[in-house]
Parts: structure tokens; C-alpha cells; sequence
């Protein structure tokens, strides 16, 4: 007997073949409530990866910025502000209610948040 792999109920979303076409369609399926899912980073995301990132910053990983225009060696501060410019490769799992679970890229959600304006003042 095989057990079903991991991955069969994941949903990948990207953003990197979609044209804005695509994401207006997205735009208005989001008015009308027909996904599950916002198209933006939630604060409770943002909390995640910043402490994430943060965690990782303080056990000696490599700034993806440059931390000298920054005037401060906080790993919480360099986080925050390389999420605010877009240099995070994370992953956003959300699992739904029907226990499907969905796979975003941090960067396709701040575009999204960007060009069309919902999203949280981080």
C-alpha cells in the first residue's frame, strides 16, 4: 500500500507567467469573493517571516541588503527592511478549510500588493 505523497494537495500560485490580463481577471475574482485566499501578505505572515528571517540574521546569516545605510545592527530592523524591499525568497503556505494547502511566493504577493494597492503599511 502507497501512501499519497505530500505535495498532492499542494497548489503552487505564481506570478511569473501571468499577464495582466491574468491578474485583472484575478483582481476581479477577488471583488466578487471567489478565492479563498488574500492577495497580500496578512500581518500575522509578515510577523512570521520578519522573526524568521530575524532568527536567521542572529545566527549569522548574510544580510541581503546593505545594512550600512540602515545605522543599525538589529536582525529585526535589516528583516523588516529587506522584506520591504522585496529580497525575502520565501514561501507562503496557507492552508484553506478544505484542508488544501497553497503555495505563494512572497515576492508575486508584495507585486500584487504594489500594483493594485491592498496590502499593509509594513
Amino acid at each position: 500500500m502507497s501512501t499519497p505523497s505530500r505535495r498532492s494537495k499542494v497548489q503552487v500560485f505564481s506570478l511569473e507567467n501571468v499577464k495582466l490580463e491574468s491578474i485583472q481577471e484575478l483582481i476581479e475574482a477577488l471583488e466578487k469573493k471567489l478565492l479563498p485566499y488574500p492577495p497580500r501578505l496578512t500581518k500575522y505572515e509578515i510577523a512570521r517571516i520578519v522573526a524568521a528571517r530575524a532568527k536567521q540574521l542572529a545566527m549569522g546569516a548574510k544580510p541581503l541588503i546593505d545594512v550600512s545605510k540602515l545605522n543599525t545592527r538589529d536582525p529585526v530592523i535589516i528583516a523588516l527592511e529587506e522584506l520591504k524591499q522585496g529580497k525575502l525568497p520565501f514561501i507562503v503556505v496557507r492552508t484553506l478549510p478544505t484542508g488544501r494547502k497553497i503555495e505563494i511566493k512572497v515576492q508575486d504577493l508584495q507585486k500584487l500588493e504594489k500594483e493594485y494597492g491592498f496590502g499593509l503599511p509594513y
